[in-house]
């Protein structure tokens, strides 16, 4: 009798210890260890596809929803780079592969307004070949990239570091050198082109960051089946908790009520990465635009010659 009871004892003890809520180290100042680099690497996409009914996938499901995905990334644009995709896998959450990164709605679409609809209607994130203003912004090295608010997946370069002091965190991404400097002491950050000012906080052990202040031109927040659009009307609150020695939980919530009927809620991930961080030299001055725009006029002579005109 005393064995079983021993037993059971042990077995209560062992479950308690699993159900524990995770610790996360601590840094100098007594706040979660955020420290580090960090990946986002998923081909999940923003909003659920006809094809999925559900946000947990089966991971044969999770393999499909990557390859499709994949496929539809490949440019159409005849400029356009051949990437090498820094894209892993589906978006995977305690072991479950997701088929959208919006959790609310439920469905998994985004509650646009009408004005949000045709916003999004006539958005096109390459315009065409006819000048310099109509190549991608990445191309011109225009502040381009994933380093925004919120973060999300982009083809390649999905590193950051994050670095915190008492009053203030920062979060450095690779592509395209944003640094995003977050006061956490009521202050408000600088005003990023493209990316607004942030202020954060603590709430227990979670770091919550508010964005504001976007520029009227700012217009669409950009990456591979991820875009939408925003406006100077638009708050987005992100939540940062760590669950695990390599994982952050990421949510984010955008509210804007000249786009979306509600606000909306999107989860991901940060993990943790050996990868080191480089310097993102795009091409200075611009000079590869020049053979961008020459290779365009090779493509409108061949195919103007191939419709058997002068």
């Amino acid at each position: 009798m005393r064995g079983l009871a021993l037993a059971a004892c042990l077995a209560l003890a062992q479950a308690a210890y699993a159900q524990a809520p995770y610790q996360p180290p601590r840094d100098t100042y007594g706040h979660p260890d955020f420290q580090g680099v960090w990946a986002t690497r998923w081909t999940t996409p923003l909003e659920r596809s006809a094809e999925w009914k559900t946000l947990v996938l089966t991971k044969e499901e999770g393999a499909k929803l990557h390859a499709s995905v994949l496929a539809r990334l490949r440019s159409t644009d005849p400029l356009g780079p051949d990437y090498a995709w820094d894209l892993a896998g589906p978006l995977v959450i305690d072991g479950e592969a997701r088929s959208s990164l919006v959790v609310d709605p439920a469905d998994g679409k985004l509650p646009l307004t009408e004005d949000g609809r045709a916003r999004r209607a006539v958005f096109r994130p390459v315009a065409g070949d006819e000048g310099p203003e109509q190549r991608g912004l990445n191309e011109r090295c225009l502040m381009a990239g994933s380093g925004y608010a919120p973060f999300l997946s982009i083809p390649a370069s999905n590193v950051r570091r994050i670095v915190q002091t008492r009053d203030t965190a920062l979060f450095h991404t690779e592509s395209f050198n944003q640094l995003r400097i977050i006061p956490l002491d009521g202050r408000t950050g600088p005003l990023i082109p493209r990316g607004g000012s942030s202020s954060g906080r603590w709430e227990g052990d979670t770091l919550v960051v508010e964005t504001t202040g976007f520029l009227a031109t700012d217009g669409f927040r950009i990456a591979p089946m991820q875009a939408f659009p925003i406006s100077p009307a638009t708050r987005i609150t992100e939540r940062f908790t760590r669950i695990s020695a390599d994982e952050i939980s990421y949510r984010y919530t955008v509210e804007d009520a000249s786009l979306y009927t509600r606000a909306w809620t999107g989860e991901s991930l940060l993990k943790r990465t050996d990868d080191q961080m480089f310097e993102w030299a795009c091409h200075e001055a611009n000079y590869g635009l020049a053979g961008i725009l020459r290779g365009a006029r090779v493509v409108e002579a061949r195919a103007t010659k191939g419709k058997g005109k002068p």
